[in-house]
């Protein structure tokens, strides 16, 4: 009964209103409950999972980069390479205009491997430090260092006209000296930088046994070859090369062009022949041989 109705003494038909409402109440509460109780639950699932998935990942491993190794920081400029070779204790490089210097090492880490258990020798065993000038704008080439050994090569091209100087190396016969080493000896040495699909009918037109102003034997080398292209047909390249010894080893710069191209082109060349230097050096100190 309401208050009013009591006090009138009237029976009043009972409000269904304040009791569906109080139904309504629970039941929502009850559902809230519910709601509240799956999410939690889910919640708790969702975190074990998560946590689960976090334990089940991999480690995070660092990320390696290639690095130059040794050559990473060698000095560029004309100045800073002459004063860095005086204070190795060797000779600077001269200076020619249209020339620009390079120094470079070379075997200061093992050779990297091809397949994962071969790898391409070196004739050479110690650490070496080569020199040389190449043409201005020419494009260098230098050997780098990751955790797999070192790889590349030291040279310097002109890919659209296709001239190039490049660092070879080949063992020194057992018992011989640079001075008796004859013209099929460095037919060899020439093609040592190419496969042999590539070229053809090398020519050593002339050996010239000099010893330069600081001392070093060297073995100045005109030749030619015929290039063999992929579309069939042969370019006639023609070149000069300078070679000395070190480690136990002929090495040499090597520099050709098309002979149509070599008589622009020979002032300079044989400038950057008759500068080339390689020495047997102590491994120098770098920064690991990844960078994290």
């Amino acid at each position: 009964l309401t208050f009013r109705e009591a006090k009138n003494g009237a029976e009043a038909a009972p409000d269904p209103t304040a009791r569906r409402g109080d139904d309504d109440l629970n039941c929502v509460w009850r559902g809230t409950a519910m709601s509240n109780t799956a999410e939690s639950v889910f919640s708790r699932r969702a975190l074990l999972a998560s946590g689960a998935a976090i334990v089940a990942l991999p480690p995070v491993l660092p990320v390696h980069a290639d690095v130059r190794g040794a050559n990473q920081f060698v000095p560029k400029g004309e100045k800073e390479v002459n004063d860095f070779l005086k204070a190795q204790g060797f000779q600077p490089l001269p200076k020619v205009n249209g020339l620009s210097p390079l120094v470079q090492y070379i075997g200061a880490a093992p050779p990297a491997n091809i397949d994962g258990s071969k790898a391409k020798q070196r004739s050479f065993k110690s650490t070496l430090l080569v020199r040389f000038l190449y043409p201005s704008g020419w494009l260098v080439e230098t050997p780098t260092v990751t955790e797999n050994g070192e790889a590349g090569k030291i040279a310097a091209n002109n890919y659209q006209k296709g001239d190039s100087a490049d660092f070879i190396a080949v063992s020194l016969p057992q018992g011989q000296e640079l001075g008796a080493l004859n013209k099929d000896f460095f037919k060899v040495f020439l093609g040592s930088q190419m496969t042999n699909d590539v070229y053809e009918d090398m020519k050593v037109k002339k050996l010239s046994k000099v010893t330069a102003a600081d001392g070093t034997e060297l073995v100045n080398i005109d030749f030619t070859y015929k290039l063999l292209t992929r579309a069939g047909f042969t370019v006639d390249r023609k070149g000069v090369a300078s070679a000395m010894v070190a480690s136990d080893s002929v090495v040499g710069l090597v520099l050709a062009t098309t002979a149509d191209r070599f008589k622009s082109l020979e002032s300079d060349f044989r400038g950057c022949a008759e500068s080339f230097r390689a020495n047997a050096v102590n491994r120098p100190d770098f920064v690991g041989m990844t960078m994290l």
